[in-house]
């Protein structure tokens, strides 16, 4: 394709019979390209917004299952809420092919949507379906570490449970990949999303007017946020899917290696390492997070305080942090 004097290759990704079964059938936006197998052309298989007849869906079904059936790349825009919908599908059978810029939007959607659903809606509920979303997104960035540096720049900043959720576990996954010697393997890493990505979830259990409030909490509020810790870990315990080294983590989140933190006021001897992992990376996305009367403050005033504050946080965590999130 011709602009402006430039030569733009256009690229185009396989899709497998399972891909194909859930795109929809009526309404599709974009184009499913056929490759001609002797000469290695692409012509239309559908047309955009058309339904794709019975006869017509069981011949690309058929095709999908020969690596004949496309999508050009420029169209995984608009392939992305069918395959956030279908991650663990998707990273099976197309992530080789895909760009990694694509694919790390595909995954922090897919992981926003889930998460949203266990924070908004019945954890019991929607529990498999995140641990499944998470883990298949799991397997993909520890098989492909760089894919991290696409997917920091895409966090919400503005506050949610959510957002802070995905925060904590994108950054945390950079410092597990990127900011150690040595990389963990894949069981420990999952140990490390899964406390990550779940330390708040016993917010969930505090009325939505106590979670609304910056300032001027009753002395009941402030012993109900401080006790989310112990929520966190009673809520996921039904689950009967988290190690223990998850569970004690997730424990240990808002503990401080000075013995000043909660809900058991330990002190560094006595804080697993995922432990203060978790601590120090949720410190820094709450300081880096938008709220209603509240400045947040930028990446290197939020790694300074938490240097500054060195008694309470593992050094060597810190540094790490900044290894990951301040990249010039």
């Amino acid at each position: 394709m011709a602009k402006k004097d430039q030569m733009v290759e256009e690229c185009y990704c396989s899709i497998s019979s399972d891909i194909f079964k859930f795109l929809p059938k009526s309404g599709l936006p974009f184009c499913l390209y056929r490759m001609n197998p002797q000469t290695g052309t692409f012509s239309a298989a559908t047309t955009p917004g058309k339904t794709i007849v019975s006869t017509d869906k069981k011949i690309i079904f058929k095709e999908c299952d020969k690596d004949l059936i496309f999508i050009k790349s420029s169209d995984i825009a608009d392939c992305r809420p069918y395959f956030c919908a279908n991650l663990e599908t998707v990273i099976s059978d197309m992530a080789h092919s895909i760009p990694d810029e694509d694919m790390a939007m595909i995954i922090v959607e897919a992981l926003k949507e889930a998460s949203n659903k266990l924070f908004k809606d019945s954890l019991k509920k929607n529990f498999q379906h995140f641990y499944s979303t998470l883990h298949a997104a799991g397997e993909l960035v520890h098989n492909n570490p760089d894919i991290i540096w696409y997917m920091i720049p895409l966090l919400d900043k503005q506050h949610s449970l959510t957002n802070k959720s995905i925060s904590n576990g994108i950054i945390g996954a950079g410092i597990c990949l990127h900011g150690r010697e040595g990389k963990p393997d894949f069981n420990s890493f999952m140990e490390s999303l899964i406390a990550l990505f779940l330390c708040d979830v016993g917010m969930c259990c505090l009325p939505d007017f106590v979670l609304g409030k910056e300032f001027s909490l009753s002395v009941d509020e402030q012993k109900r946020i401080r006790n989310h810790p112990v929520s966190s870990v009673e809520v996921l315990s039904i689950t009967q899917s988290l190690t223990n080294t998850s569970l004690r983590a997730i424990l240990e989140h808002h503990e401080r290696m000075d013995g000043s933190g909660y809900p058991r006021g330990v002190t560094s001897e006595n804080i697993s390492w995922l432990g203060k992992l978790c601590g120090a990376v949720d410190s820094f996305v709450a300081m880096t997070m938008i709220r209603p009367g509240k400045k947040c403050m930028t990446t290197v005033d939020a790694l300074k305080a938490l240097y500054k504050e060195s008694y309470l946080y593992d050094p060597n965590i810190i540094y790490a942090l900044e290894k990951v999130t301040y990249r010039e």
